[in-house]
């Protein structure tokens, strides 16, 4: 059953009505939309291009509410030309890419020290820790509860010397409360009794989520967003239209509005437009993979993550997906599918007897910060202009709360999520 207009309004309402644009039509820009939609405003979206070209469309589906560890860890540095070396790693940079993303790189391992990573960890668990909780809400109100599963999540090690060497991350994650189960190879059949040899133990986080069609999942939320009064434009965002310390007008491809609050959460795109709010950030894309198979031949239960080979493999409604690998190169260039096609050569090591055969491939760019922490702040140009970006890996997981922090932040209500760890600026001290 859809969600009704009384029931859509039945939040506490500010006193008077905003015109709001949202900059941005992925998980971060289309629930910021719904959030202030609820609450009275008149909301615009603009969204840029077709909905396989957003990052949210193509992920793995995971609510991963115990990531709250940051991808550079203590002693990342030396791990990092080892990977570069090997064809199918995890990590690769496109040598004529290299020197653009050295000065990203240098604020990377500058975040990964034991007191930037112990600080990081606490913001990424408030950002986090009741992810799977809010889509449940959320997608009450739109119908579509059948969208979002919590049946865990399993890491799987070849060895217990594999799953050993990430002892660090998993102690971390228990520290922030992270329930994490040691088990055994037994253990892991019982779970999931396609995992192949390779893998002799595991970890496995019961309270994890999954989206079984993360494009589903826009899909819905821009359906009730229309139905409920929401302007949906199709364009690019060309200017911002401001006099003094305000933007009084958004101008882009899908046509021009007025604006009281100017919300930008283009994802790998955005600091495009924060340049013309004054604020050059480091954001980073990292370009990610994903076969989808619909006669996989196999069948799982959960979301399994091949913890050496970084990869996860997700069941969906529409067919087995397996999703990962890092590349760093710039938003226009072309895909580099051989990466997607290395994802199909490990699956068979995770699940034996698995059929790529007739798999749909994709690429999508993830928008990075280098401490793996997004932007939720205001523009240091103009008072009405607020970020929200920069969920790298944690996108789906991140959006509700990102959503309603930065409507928060931009309306004067009181604040869900303390925001000095990801204010825009926090960068400035590392050698801008």
């Amino acid at each position: 059953m859809h969600a009704k207009r009384s029931e859509l309004n039945a939040e506490t309402r500010t006193n008077d009505r905003r015109k709001v644009v949202v900059i941005g039509g992925g998980v971060v820009g289309i629930l910021t939309a719904w959030s202030f939609l609820k609450q009275g405003h008149e909301v615009t979206v603009y969204d840029k291009g077709e909905a396989e070209q957003r990052c949210s469309y193509g992920n793995a589906g995971s609510l991963s509410s115990g990531s709250v560890a940051p991808l550079g860890m203590p002693g990342v540095l030396a791990k990092v030309p080892n990977m570069l070396l090997q064809r199918d790693a995890p990590l690769r940079i496109k040598p004529s890419y290299l020197f653009r993303v050295v000065p990203w790189l240098t604020r990377f391992v500058a975040a990964s020290t034991p007191r930037r990573v112990e600080e990081t960890s606490f913001a990424l668990s408030d950002l986090l820790s009741d992810s799977v909780q809010r889509y449940r809400r959320l997608l009450s109100e739109v119908g579509s509860l059948e969208l979002l599963e919590q049946t865990g999540q399993i890491h799987a090690y070849p060895t217990e010397n594999d799953r050993a060497a990430d002892a660090k991350v998993w102690d971390l994650k228990r520290r922030r409360g992270v329930v994490a189960e040691n088990i055994s190879r037994d253990e892991l059949l019982q779970l999931e009794p396609s995992i192949g040899s390779r893998y002799g133990c595991a970890v496995f986080i019961p309270n994890e989520g999954l989206i079984v069609n993360p494009g589903r999942l826009i899909d819905v939320f821009v359906e009730a967003f229309t139905r409920h009064g929401g302007k949906y434009r199709r364009g690019r965002v060309e200017a911002l239209l401001g006099e003094g310390a305000r933007v009084h007008t958004v101008s882009g491809q899908g046509g021009s509005e007025s604006a009281d609050v100017v919300v930008v959460a283009a994802g790998a795109w955005s600091n495009s437009i924060s340049k013309l709010a004054g604020d050059d950030l480091p954001l980073q894309t990292q370009r990610g993979y994903h076969l989808t198979l619909q006669n996989a031949g196999v069948s799982l239960r959960r979301s399994v993550c091949a913890a050496d080979r970084k990869y996860f493999v997700s069941p969906m409604e529409i067919g087995l997906r397996i999703a990962g690998t890092v590349e760093f190169d710039s938003l226009n260039a072309a895909p580099n599918f051989e990466r997607a096609h290395a994802l199909a050569r490990f699956a068979g090591e995770l699940l034996p007897g698995i059929n790529v055969a007739g798999a749909t491939e994709w690429m999508g760019h993830r928008p990075c910060m280098p401490d793996s922490l997004p932007v939720i702040d205001r523009s240091s140009r103009f008072t009405n202009v607020f970020y929200a970006f920069g969920n790298g890996h944690l996108g789906v997981t991140g959006a509700p709360k990102m959503a309603e922090a930065v409507r928060s932040l931009a309306l004067n209500q009181e604040k869900v999520l303390e925001l000095r760890p990801f204010r825009a600026d926090r960068f400035g001290s590392w050698g801008r």
